[in-house]
């Protein structure tokens, strides 16, 4: 039985074989596909997706959103200092991110059978000092976001369609996106070493899940093709991850003018120190700890950590995956292309993205797969590689 969501998006419930498939711990409520695009979520995202639908945006809200592992915690940590430690003398700053930059896609994990339909107790505890009297099944997360002074730094994993029409009249919004064969390396290394999931899959079966749009928040490409249409809005700054390691000066001079903060040049420099990779890792096990408690620690294995590498370029491994996954399609895309549809090669990046397919869930699911394999919207020159 299917319900609708106020943004008009229809939610059905996953089938309990596409659960089965995603590998890890079961949600309490089971998964839910929104469609026309896809989006899989735990099945108690629709209570929480129609709350923030209503949610009211201020307008000095800054919000960084993507697609997970493309440089989420990085560009909350640059913009929160941006805006609320220009001069490193904060003594919030010494606090987890996750604790000064609200995240509302968070609350529909507490449906995780490992949770017991709370969140992790440092926040719990946040949420008891902050909101005296909110019910925890109304969104902890969301009720601390309300009660959080501004500028607000919002993080967020839906895309653009599942969000207010009428938010970027007010709000900022900074999308990352990164190198899909990078994410896809960053959100295994994730997935694998979460005692929250505990995910069960390998390498390979990871990537044809994200290939396929078979685990949480997938498909890929029509959250980056969301945003990416949306870049010319004077309310939204679309960022590369890779332009960010390769020249972080002239990205926050960027971003200094986007969000209207106004730093010199001496105090984008520091900011940059403060938040490079190694300044970040270094503090960042004790802030996960803080913020996470023990119980987001697979004590069996490494720890999961949002500072693992932090490195773009490792998609030798993903391109042995994907090539092995993609002949297992051969015909169906030999087919595709005798028509000369969708998956030609010689197709342009705004060929590609005009003829995207958004309605079906079967014809989304579909050409993500061919599309992610062929990596034809051709974002950024370093996505694209001799062996890709």
């Amino acid at each position: 039985m299917s319900r609708q969501l106020l943004s008009g998006h229809k939610v059905e419930q996953a089938s309990e074989e596409e659960v089965t498939s995603m590998e890890i711990v079961p949600f309490v409520r089971g998964m839910v596909r929104i469609l026309p695009e896809g989006w899989l979520y735990p099945g108690s995202a629709p209570i929480y997706l129609d709350k923030i639908y209503n949610m009211k945006f201020r307008s000095d809200d800054v919000m960084v959103m993507t697609f997970p592992k493309c440089g989420t915690t990085w560009m909350q940590e640059i913009v929160w200092t941006m805006l609320h430690n220009p001069n490193l003398d904060n003594p919030k700053g010494n606090e987890a991110i996750w604790f000064r930059s609200q995240d509302i896609s968070l609350d529909m994990h507490m449906d995780a059978e490992a949770m017991g339909g709370k969140l992790w107790n440092p926040i719990m505890e946040k949420f008891e000092k902050m909101c005296p009297g909110g019910r925890v099944e109304d969104g902890v997360s969301l009720q601390i976001l309300e009660a959080t002074a501004g500028p607000r730094v919002i993080k967020c994993h839906y895309p653009f369609s599942l969000l207010p029409p009428e938010m970027l009249q007010s709000a900022k919004v900074v999308y990352v996106t990164r190198n899909p064969k990078d994410m896809m390396v960053s959100f295994y290394w994730f997935w694998k070493d979460c005692s929250i999931f505990e995910y069960r899959g390998n390498f390979e079966n990871c990537v044809r899940q994200l290939m396929n749009g078979t685990t949480l928040f997938t498909p890929y490409w029509p959250h980056v093709k969301e945003a990416w249409q949306k870049r010319h809005d004077s309310n939204v700054k679309f960022v590369y991850y890779e332009d960010l390691k390769a020249d972080i000066m002239l990205e926050l001079r960027k971003l200094n003018e986007f969000l209207g903060t106004r730093l010199c040049e001496e105090k984008l420099e520091a900011v940059a120190q403060h938040t490079s990779f190694s300044s970040m890792k270094r503090k960042g096990d004790n802030h996960e700890k803080d913020f996470f408690g023990e119980t987001k620690f697979n004590k069996n294995e490494t720890k999961a950590s949002f500072y693992r590498k932090g490195k773009e370029g490792r998609e030798g491994k993903v391109n042995e995956k994907t090539k092995r996954i993609q002949s297992e399609g051969k015909e169906e895309e030999q087919g595709e292309e005798e028509e000369g549809g969708l998956y030609s090669r010689s197709l342009s990046s705004n060929q590609a993205q005009e003829t995207y397919p958004t309605q079906g869930l079967s014809a989304s699911l579909k050409t993500h797969r061919l599309l992610l394999l062929r990596l034809l919207i051709n974002l950024h020159p370093s996505w694209l590689s001799a062996e890709g």
